[in-house]
Order: C-alpha cells, then structure tokens, then sequence
C-alpha cells in the first residue's frame, strides 16, 4: 500500500515496504492538535498495521506536553527513528525518549540513511533473529 497525507504542518508518505516517513515543516511548534492530526493521517495511511516510521524533525523549534505524550502513548508504529542535523533536534529527541518512554523502541539519527537501515535491516527492532 502507496499514500501521502500533508497538512501545512507535516507531510506524510507511506512507501511500497510499509515504512512511513514524516516530514514536518521546518523551525515548528507543534502542539498537541499536531500530534492528534498526525495520528489521524497515520491511521489513514497504515488502517491497523503497525510500521516503522521515520521522522525529519527539520529544526523543530518545541513540542508541547500533550504532543510528546500523545506520540509516545498513542502513536501506533512499532519503530521510529527521528532525524535531525541540530543540536535542539537532538535535545528534543533524547528529552523525548528519556522522559516520555515510549513504549516502542526510538533513537535519534542525524542521517536518514543510517535510520532507514536501523528500521527497515535484518537487525531491526522487531523483526525476528536471522537464520544462520
């Protein structure tokens, strides 16, 4: 299954191997309407698969409280990968998985190339042991 959703504050694409990746635009506050919206297009987009997602944060200014909880209580993926090349970048995603826990395992990249192998590899979270 193909398919975009955009909002003027993100645009979000799924690909031919389930991977959804999220592009918001750049230097944002997003709040927790955001966060509602984007779970709304996710649920559009996956219709009860849960996928890898993969998320530009593009110099991502803040996010609310009820954004981050809302991502990390109720955002149906079971991997995400958050990318960033600026240090508020990095500090939003560390604060994010370090104090909200989310209950899928994340981490931080500043390339999407190595983020895209961590959630999509033969070693990605989730997917079962390789045979040797």
């Amino acid at each position: 299954m193909h398919g975009e959703a955009a909002t003027d504050r993100f645009v979000m694409v799924r690909d031919g191997s389930s991977l959804i990746r999220v592009e918001w635009q750049p230097r944002l506050d997003v709040t927790a309407e955001d966060a509602q919206n984007l779970l709304v297009r996710l649920d559009e987009l996956s219709r009860n698969e849960c996928c890898p997602m993969l998320v530009h944060l593009n110099g991502m200014s803040s996010l609310s409280r009820g954004a981050f909880r809302t991502f990390a209580t109720r955002l149906n993926v079971s991997t995400l990968a958050l990318i960033g090349p600026s240090r508020v970048d990095r500090l939003i995603a560390k604060y994010f998985v370090d104090v909200h826990g989310p209950r899928y395992p994340s981490r931080y990249f500043e390339e999407a190339k190595e983020a895209r192998q961590w959630l999509t590899g033969p070693f990605a979270p989730g997917s079962p042991e390789p045979r040797t």
